[in-house]
């Protein structure tokens, strides 16, 4: 598997991986997660400083995905992460929604169905997480 540079994170192609060795998404949660003002600082700051709110994201991200089976970045300033159920998904955006020193960020929970092909799912993924 291979990291983001920026985040330590799996890559967008580790997640597209992950879905296509998959029978079903049925029952599989995600949480989404968009981080808030990174073209706002890489605009005003520059991009390393951009690159820095995107790891200090990551990082905040990881500590609240417990027993995540994946923590990914999908690209730009969205990052998702896989749970065998909606309980931990649900647990992990409590965790995110509580104010803390660093990055805002927009997360959203969304629930696998057995009609879901990776590319729905993706769909649903960046649309739950622009609807929070």
């Amino acid at each position: 598997m291979a990291t983001d540079h920026v985040t330590g994170l799996a890559t967008r192609g580790d997640f597209e991986a992950w879905l296509r060795a998959r029978d079903t998404l049925a029952g599989v949660a995600f949480v989404s997660v968009d981080v808030v003002g990174l073209k706002r600082v890489n605009g005003e700051r520059g991009f390393l400083a951009g690159d820095d709110l995107l790891a200090r994201a990551a990082a905040r991200l990881r500590d609240a995905a417990h027993g995540a089976l994946l923590v990914a970045r999908l690209g730009g300033d969205e990052f998702v992460a896989v749970f065998r159920g909606p309980a931990e998904a649900e647990a992990t955006v409590r965790s995110l929604a509580e104010p803390a020193a660093g990055p805002r960020l927009r997360v959203a929970a969304t629930t696998g169905t057995g009609a879901d092909t990776r590319h729905t799912l993706v769909d649903r993924l960046y649309a739950a997480v622009r609807g929070s």
